[in-house]
């Protein structure tokens, strides 16, 4: 297994731990570990066969384990019954809009649910709206997102998604308390079709432009709403996420954000040649995962992101792992 399959796996451990109600410090250690993966600069079979996984930090010795394994084995025992221990019907479940592990996990002790339709009936028959950390709303949420999922779990053209992303992106451009704002992720990169709507804005007041954003005219629904962002269902059963950081963390951000992965990968692996750090926090002057603000390099735009990493600036829609054509991008605002 190459570092990518072997980073999705560690993912999917994650995912299936807090299913399990693990403790969160253990399941987020394998989110970071396949991070950690994706953004290494040689192949990982030379790392393992090199016994140098222990090199690498946050990877302990029942993660070199693992990794070991998957990449000379092909496969991970750990993995397979871990999968076989989570009902199949709960990692569905995870794909209904604002249902998270927790919900999922509370659902399942407490009602016996593993599975959507299961979940369905005990919304209509009144049970979700018992449990403690649900109630009425909740419940009604979560029959919302059961219909939604059943109904608009495909992927949206792009002339679609700009019918409803451009007037919010306009509205957004004009919020007094919004420095810089644009669009993300597959639509920022022109993709044929997209699954959902990504907006990234700058601000030093975020409660104030969640609060507009959750506002917006045409909204159907709001899925989750925190401090630093926000989802919500447009028309045509479009999903819309806000993320809204510092002005000096928009131009990392903004090149986080839009992607594609493999792009992503590609520059941080860039910047560790360099001897750099290279996340959606900003680009350091460390070997290390860090946010230390003493470390940033100072990057006013994108742009300039391109500049210290010494590479002419690549238009987004460029960003894939196979290239494209070029086309123009989707608008942002005062960047």
């Amino acid at each position: 297994m190459d570092k990518e399959q072997v980073a999705a796996i560690l993912v999917d451990i994650g995912t299936l731990l807090e299913l399990k109600g693990e403790n969160p410090f253990k399941t987020r250690a394998y989110v970071n570990a396949a991070r950690t993966l994706e953004g290494l600069t040689e192949p990982l079979a030379n790392i393992v066969a090199e016994e140098r996984l222990g090199e690498i930090k946050g990877i302990g010795d029942a993660l070199q384990q693992k990794i070991t394994e998957l990449v000379t084995m092909g496969k991970l025992k750990y993995y397979d019954e871990l999968k076989a221990s989570v009902p199949p019907g709960l990692v569905d479940m995870l794909g209904i809009p604002g249902v998270g592990p927790k919900k999922v996990k509370a659902l399942h002790d407490k009602l016996g649910i593993e599975s959507i339709e299961q979940l369905e009936a005990a919304c209509k028959a009144g049970k979700v709206a018992t449990l403690e950390g649900f109630g009425e709303k909740t419940q009604s949420k979560v029959l919302e997102g059961i219909q939604f999922k059943r109904t608009y779990a495909s992927r949206h053209h792009l002339h679609t998604a700009l019918t409803v992303a451009e007037p919010i992106l306009e509205s957004l451009r004009d919020h007094p308390d919004v420095i810089r704002c644009s669009t993300g992720g597959s639509l920022r990169r022109w993709r044929e079709t997209i699954g959902d709507i990504d907006f990234l804005v700058s601000s030093k007041n975020p409660a104030a432009v969640i609060e507009f954003f959750t506002s917006q005219p045409g909204i159907l629904s709001v899925s989750a709403k925190g401090e630093t962002k926000a989802s919500v269902i447009l028309p045509g059963g479009i999903q819309a996420d806000l993320r809204v950081v510092t002005d000096a963390e928009f131009p990392f951000a903004l090149l986080y954000f839009t992607g594609s992965k493999e792009h992503n990968i590609v520059m941080r692996q860039r910047a560790i040649a360099r001897g750099l750090r290279l996340n959606e926090y900003g680009l350091f002057k460390s070997k290390e995962e860090t946010r230390d603000p003493k470390l940033l390099v100072p990057c006013k735009t994108e742009e300039d992101v391109f500049v210290e990493l010494g590479l002419g600036y690549i238009p987004p829609e460029m960003r894939e792992d196979h290239g494209s054509s070029p086309r123009r991008s989707t608008g942002s605002c005062r960047s």
